[in-house]
């Protein structure tokens, strides 16, 4: 095993050293002369920053990936740096470090002037796109006065679809080895919007699509638009399929006298108290309207679900059990200060006592040697005399993520509910997230979220590597979609109670 893990990392390492030389050329013309270069030694400083501060603060930096893989990455990283690279160029080659954590909390973001030349200057595909598995739609009217709605992309300028989203998928982490959050973020124009910080930005594009209909394929050329005319492409496709860009926190209703719904699109306090709204006092009055008239089946849809205040995942559960649990074998922390805190969003003086203060007070060194939560700083929600005990159904997607997943990990341990749609995007052992330290690498201005906190979930029954599988597995269709149904819903509706017998 060890012969084998030692050719696929040399092979990773040659596939990247062959793929950022070509993003250098890519954003090396002269439509980047405005763009600030760098000394290599300079770059070398921000990048070994970044590296150090990763290996001192990211808790989970090794929960997926080992120090070995991690570090040949590294090695690799850093040989392709050059003297006189411009920020995009810097950002193709410390991105897939990032991502190599494995931790869709530890995010990297473009400085002020990279998103700056995007708005300004940037030239875009003008696509918005739905994912479905491997496959991608066009969701546009038109394009370049042609009609390609519908239509599913093969390849842009001769690259195919799968390999442009791959290289991709390489600059940005999600937990574990799970690809469901990775495509449900490719949707819309965010694929426009990361090939341009990725592949490149050229004048026009050669685009091959597939009619669906018939299978015939053929190519057009079409030319880059400006970020603004992207945004009206956006604009444009939310009014043509009404989608909701202004969803509440959460909603209740009964689709027939038998079936209700309870909808979370997140856990945040402060999304709640925007709408007027009390998380617990919403969840305690539907269930008590559940427990009053006793519908046989309950529908939880988590698919807009990314999270939010700690506590609300286990407060929702704890209605759907009568049983004790445990929701967390351990909460621990890297270390209790850092050496990088100048370069974060912790750097002024009362920012970082506080936080120092803080740790201290809710972590303690173990005989073993790690900082973990102290007992009696968090209490789980205990479960309910009288919870709701119907035929359970849960709805996820890609984005159920963070505190949205370790709901589903919840349930999926303690219940016997049935799963429909996508993989989960957050993982189902926990996540590393909490306190987040914002590090901004001095001379390029990047900026990375730095998670120092390892929710470890007192669960056994997942797939290391990945979130909570569905039951029942629906791959979102363009003519559905356009159609305005619900597939997902429908298909919860469709399967009879008698499923739950698994």
């Amino acid at each position: 095993m060890r012969k084998y893990t030692f050719h696929f990392i040399l092979a990773f390492i040659f596939l990247s050293c062959k793929q950022t030389s070509k993003q250098e050329n890519a954003f090396a013309s002269a439509a980047f002369t405005s763009l600030a270069k760098y000394p290599a030694k300079a770059l070398q400083g921000d990048f070994d920053l970044l590296v150090s501060s990763l290996k001192e603060g990211h808790t989970g930096i090794y929960c997926y990936t080992t120090a070995q893989s991690f570090d040949s990455l590294v090695a690799a990283q850093r040989a392709m740096i050059q003297d006189s690279m411009n920020g995009f160029q810097f950002y193709n080659i410390v991105s897939p470090i990032v991502a190599a954590t494995k931790e869709d909390h530890c995010d990297i973001n473009l400085s002020d002037e990279l998103k700056g030349f995007l708005r300004q200057q940037g030239k875009f595909m003008p696509l918005s796109v739905l994912n479905s598995g491997d496959d991608t739609f066009i969701l546009n009217d038109t394009i370049s006065g042609q009609s390609f709605k519908g239509a599913r992309i093969i390849a842009i300028n001769g690259m195919p679809i799968q390999a442009i989203k791959e290289k991709i998928y390489r600059t940005f982490g999600s937990d574990g080895d799970i690809l469901s959050s990775k495509i449900a973020f490719l949707e819309g124009i965010k694929l426009a919007i990361e090939y341009a910080k990725v592949i490149g930005q050229p004048e026009s594009f050669d685009m091959t699509v597939m009619n669906p209909s018939n299978g015939s394929q053929q190519t057009v050329s079409v030319k880059s638009v400006t970020f603004d005319a992207l945004k009206t492409i956006e604009t444009r496709v939310d009014s043509t399929y009404h989608t909701d860009t202004n969803k509440p926190p959460a909603s209740f209703e009964y689709l027939d006298g038998n079936t209700a719904r309870l909808t979370f699109n997140t856990f945040s306090n402060s999304r709640f108290r925007k709408q007027h709204m009390n998380f617990q006092e919403f969840t305690d009055s539907c269930f008590n309207v559940l427990l009053k008239d006793k519908p046989e089946i309950l529908i939880i849809d988590m698919r807009e679900n990314g999270g939010g205040s700690e506590g609300n995942e286990d407060y929702l559960f704890s209605w759907l059990t009568d049983q004790p649990y445990i929701k967390y074998d351990s909460v621990e922390l890297s270390r209790f200060e850092f050496s990088f805190i100048n370069h974060t969003d912790y750097a002024a003086d009362s920012d970082r006592i506080a936080l120092y203060k803080e740790l201290r007070e809710e972590n303690e060194l173990t005989g073993h040697g790690k900082i973990l939560r102290k007992k009696g700083i968090y209490t789980p929600t205990p479960p309910r005399a009288h919870p709701f005990k119907g035929f359970l159904y849960i709805l996820t997607s890609g984005w159920t993520y963070s505190g949205g997943a370790e709901f589903c990990s919840l349930v999926r341990e303690h219940t016997n509910a049935v799963f429909v749609g996508q993989e989960t995007g957050g993982g189902y052992y926990g996540n590393t997230s909490g306190t987040m330290l914002e590090l901004t690498l001095p001379v390029t201005k990047l900026s990375i979220s730095i998670p120092i906190l390892k929710f470890n979930l007192a669960v056994h029954k997942g797939i290391p590597g990945h979130g909570v599988i569905p039951d029942f597995e629906v791959k979102p269709s363009f003519e559905s979609f356009s159609k305005g149904i619900d597939q997902e819903l429908d298909k919860a509706l469709s399967v009879t109670p008698a499923v739950e017998a698994r």
